[in-house]
């Protein structure tokens, strides 16, 4: 009997490693030919679509924001007319990552319209995070690295949409907190880049400074992966074994001014909120992690 109980209880065991689930209770079993093939198809959708990307960028760069710049020379005007095609072409985009079954998107607890001078903020996965959230987000506004600004392909819708570009720290701050006090809604990764392979959510305090000066509103954001995706480490052109269902939650809304309660100076504040929003990516992800890998 003792025997019996303990084969079941193994192989029990061995199907549990064998399927991953998440916790609406969908399975996915990553084994056998089916999944190789599965794999080599989304891997040509996920190339194709990057070379769609490249297209989008090119056209952004030499036709639409040369072409809207002509025809429209009222700035503000400019920039809300150019976001409103970056939020089509990236809604679009991601969109067809759906339809061709490359992740599964869940998005919920964030407001497609939050109000005014708004600062959302996020942890840092993949390569696809940004295009998710100004998909999600109308008319908002993102930091984007200098590199990207100066790249061929994102640099002319950067440009044309008046996104932040973070090439000075301090200048950076002024900027965002100047966006906000004018009503704009920003997204910001307080890691300023992909989280790194470790795992290890490593916050920068350039977002916190923002919203304690500009005593703005911070929504947080978590976004999680069931299985890692253009990650730093991870071959573009590769996709993973198994379709990756990520989902996208938005948390309750921190008020900055409680960090300055008590006479706190500006960079105690902020050295407090990074470590507010830092503990709680940490707790997010872990209630998220452990439920995703089941019992041991």
């Amino acid at each position: 009997m003792a025997v019996v109980l303990s084969e079941r209880a193994e192989r029990a065991k061995k199907s549990w490693r064998e399927t991953q689930i998440w916790p609406q209770g969908i399975a996915v079993r990553p084994f056998g030919a089916g999944a190789s093939i599965g794999r080599l198809g989304r891997s040509i959708g996920q190339i194709a679509l990057f070379a769609v990307f490249g297209l989008y960028g090119a056209l952004m760069s030499v036709v639409v924001v040369p072409s809207y710049s002509i025809l429209v020379q009222d700035r503000p005007r400019r920039t809300r007319g150019i976001r409103r095609i970056m939020y089509t072409i990236t809604r679009t985009y991601v969109a067809s990552m759906r339809t061709l079954r490359l992740i599964d998107l869940e998005v919920r607890g964030l407001s497609r319209e939050p109000a005014p001078g708004t600062l959302i903020v996020a942890n840092h996965p993949s390569l696809i995070d940004a295009l998710i959230l100004l998909g999600h987000v109308k008319d908002a506004g993102v930091v984007a690295k200098r590199s990207l600004q100066v790249n061929p392909i994102t640099g002319g819708g950067i440009r044309g949409a008046n996104y932040v570009v973070n090439a000075d720290p301090r200048a950076l701050v002024e900027e965002c907190c100047a966006r906000i006090a004018a009503g704009e809604t920003l997204v910001l990764f307080p890691e300023c880049t992909r989280t790194a392979d470790d795992g290890v959510i490593r916050l920068r305090r350039g977002a916190a400074h923002i919203a304690v000066r500009s005593l703005c509103t911070v929504i947080p954001v978590t976004i999680e992966f069931s299985e890692p995706l253009l990650t730093k480490k991870s071959r573009w052109w590769l996709a993973p074994k198994v379709r990756p269902r990520v989902r996208v939650t938005g948390h309750a809304a921190i008020d900055p001014a409680q960090f300055l309660q008590g006479g706190s100076s500006v960079s105690l504040a902020a050295r407090r909120l990074t470590e507010h929003l830092r503990q709680l990516y940490v707790d997010k992800l872990k209630v998220m992690e452990l439920a995703r890998r089941g019992p041991a």
